[in-house]
């Protein structure tokens, strides 16, 4: 899908449906999940299925909640106008991983925006912050679309 910005042509990037609101177990997952699709390749270059598919419950786990930013069951941290779900060990062994996603509030969508196998102790790579709150702002101005 292609949209016109003054005299440019800009092919939207494409976003899948993970989790709509209101399905799920009662009473219904607050929050929808929804995934860039470079996320998902990101995710799927150093996990195995069991692995993501740890980290998609969190993300359940996410849409449950009044407030994600400030999970009860997750380890969330925010970053500056997004946020990162941390973990490692279990299933995802000595994997060190980031998950980063912005909230959209006013529609109920958590946007998950990218992920990393993080390799060094100490806080978020400064490269990896840039591109993701370079990801949420393109989100954010409508450069990406819903898959139908």
């Amino acid at each position: 899908m292609c949209c016109y910005y003054g005299e440019y042509i800009v092919e939207k990037k494409p976003i899948k449906k993970g989790i709509l609101r209101g399905d799920g177990p009662p009473p219904g997952y607050v929050w929808s999940v929804l995934i860039f699709d470079l996320a998902f390749r990101e995710a799927m270059s150093f996990l195995n299925e069991d692995q993501y598919q740890h980290l998609a419950m969190q993300f359940k786990e996410l849409a449950s909640e009044n407030d994600p930013s400030h999970s009860q069951t997750c380890d969330v941290e925010n970053i500056e106008d997004f946020h990162e779900l941390k973990d490692k060990g279990g299933v995802l062994g000595k994997i060190n991983v980031r998950v980063y996603f912005g909230l959209e509030h006013n529609k109920k969508n958590l946007i998950v925006l990218g992920c990393i196998k993080k390799e060094s102790e100490g806080k978020t790579p400064t490269g990896d912050k840039i591109r993701m709150q370079r990801r949420w702002r393109k989100y954010k101005s409508g450069e990406f679309t819903l898959n139908s």
